[in-house]
């Protein structure tokens, strides 16, 4: 069977926003492990720890834009049951998210208790009240403890689930859902401007964007087409709940309409 092309709004690359944030993920790590190397050799504990962590925040950072563009695998990440058929982002990226904000979590507050304590030996801290690092690394610091917050009480970055009823999408921080007579269009254009999506639109209330939808499923491509058939064939949706659907998401067996 011919594998189903891409939605037309969706594209393989990296825009050019996402380009240089991962260009500044990529300075900020050899900038970060410059420092710890450079903190050791004269002897400052405070600073190796405090650029060690911002080492790891970015690295893994890097390694979660990495893994959110290349990992896929919707047998392992995909399940069937009398609730419907769900589909999980990979647990990996989850993971180095959660090292990526652990890491920031460290190095930011160990760089707020130093300079609290008037070390200027740090990063940016030209002065004993820190500089301005203090503003951008209370800033990481904030992020990391929502994001880890947000993790560690889903504990996976996200989920699209398809029943006889509707849809439901979770990410870290909320979860959305709609039914399916309440659905206007399924599409893959964001106002948002996010990658690669599928959108729900309803007449009532916002859309549902699940954003990189090409994580889930078979590549992603497979996903959206899926979403669209149960969409325009409700008859057909009594297979979301006894593993045909998911046999099919898996071979790729829907229509392009």
């Amino acid at each position: 069977m011919k594998p189903l092309s891409a939605p037309p709004n969706w594209n393989s690359g990296l825009s050019a926003l996402a380009k240089f944030g991962l260009l500044i993920f990529i300075g900020g790590a050899v900038y970060s492990i410059a420092q710890t190397v450079a903190s050791l050799l004269r002897g400052s504990i405070s600073g190796a720890v405090t650029t060690a962590g911002l080492a790891v925040f970015f690295c893994a950072a890097i390694a979660t834009v990495v893994l959110t563009l290349t990992v896929s695998g919707a047998e392992a990440n995909s399940i069937w049951n009398g609730v419907g058929t769900t589909v999980r982002v990979d647990p990996s990226i989850a993971w180095a998210w959660g090292v990526a904000l652990l890491g920031g979590a460290v190095g930011s507050s160990c760089y707020l208790v130093f300079v609290s304590y008037g070390d200027t030996e740090l990063p940016f801290a030209t002065t004993g009240r820190g500089g301005p690092g203090r503003y951008l690394l209370s800033a990481l610091l904030l992020m990391s403890i929502i994001g880890l917050i947000a993790l560690l009480r889903t504990r996976e970055s996200g989920r699209l689930r398809f029943s006889i009823d509707g849809v439901e999408h979770a990410d870290m921080f909320r979860t959305r859902s709609a039914r399916w007579e309440d659905l206007i269009d399924i599409s893959d254009r964001s106002e948002k401007s996010a990658r690669n999506p599928i959108v729900f639109s309803t007449n009532d209330a916002k859309p549902i964007v699940v954003p990189n939808a090409d994580r889930f499923g078979v590549g992603g491509p497979a996903l959206y087409w899926m979403a669209r058939h149960y969409w325009k064939h409700p008859e057909s949706r009594d297979e979301l709940h006894d593993g045909r659907a998911l046999d099919r998401l898996l071979t790729e067996d829907f229509e392009q309409v």
